[in-house]
């Protein structure tokens, strides 16, 4: 899909340790830990993974709980468009016209 450089949000201060220090490793979860590093580095040039709490991003906010309400039904990929629901929460971040 073309990225190379991509910011990973998480709500989970844990998962931000996890996948950004070895500290975990010896954990019951550090394979996984280290095999989800091992992805992140492969494909990308830049992978930040970083901490920021539900409460302060909508966007992310709304992803996860539309992509928790469609495990069971299945799973949706947004490829060419931004679902209607993200748009409508980014458009007060649009730059104004001024007259």
């Amino acid at each position: 899909m073309g990225m190379t450089r991509i910011v990973l949000d998480t709500d989970a201060a844990n998962l931000e340790k996890a996948l950004n220090y070895d500290e975990l490793d010896m954990s019951t979860e550090g394979g996984i830990f280290r095999q989800i590093r091992e992805v992140m580095n492969q494909p990308f040039v830049q992978c930040v993974v970083q901490a920021c709490p539900r409460s302060c991003n909508k966007v992310t906010d709304s992803l996860a709980a539309h992509g928790a309400s469609v495990v069971r039904s299945g799973s949706e990929v947004f490829m060419n468009q931004v679902p209607e629901f993200v748009t409508n929460l980014v458009s007060g971040d649009l730059p104004r016209a001024t007259g």
